[in-house]
């Protein structure tokens, strides 16, 4: 039997990341869910994840892109995926891309909260299988 692939979510929103956690672990994925970039960081450090999913902004607005850009210019952490959400878009209109803003938000993905279960299976799959 293979071993599950670790998710972490980095997502202050604990409601949203217990949700996530639960579409995903009920869907074969080992998840846990931290509410800061520090305890992240933390747990990136203490278990290496396939995958982060990560809010775009948190305590500070510009907490999620920061850590997504120190791992993706650390050589340890740069090949782990990163799927970026947040809620900013239907409120303020702004959106993210991955092609459009790759220089410094450098994830592999991005998505609109709230996401369908459905889509979010589709993309983390399609990143980590």
């Amino acid at each position: 039997m293979s071993e599950k692939k670790k998710i972490l979510i980095i997502d202050d929103d604990k409601d949203y990341g217990e949700a996530l956690k639960i579409v995903l672990g009920n869907s074969g994925f080992n998840v846990h869910h931290v509410l800061n970039v520090q305890d992240g960081r933390k747990a990136i450090e203490a278990d290496r994840p396939a995958l982060i999913i990560l809010d775009v902004m948190m305590d500070k607005h510009t907490d999620g892109f920061d850590l997504c850009y120190s791992l993706k210019h650390d050589e340890k952490y740069k090949s782990i995926p990163i799927l970026m959400v947040t809620a900013v878009t239907g409120k303020t209109g702004f959106k993210f891309s991955p092609e459009m803003d790759g220089e410094y938000l450098q994830a592999e993905d991005y998505v609109a909260k709230p996401v369908p279960a459905a889509e979010l299976l589709l993309r983390v799959k399609k990143m980590i299988g």
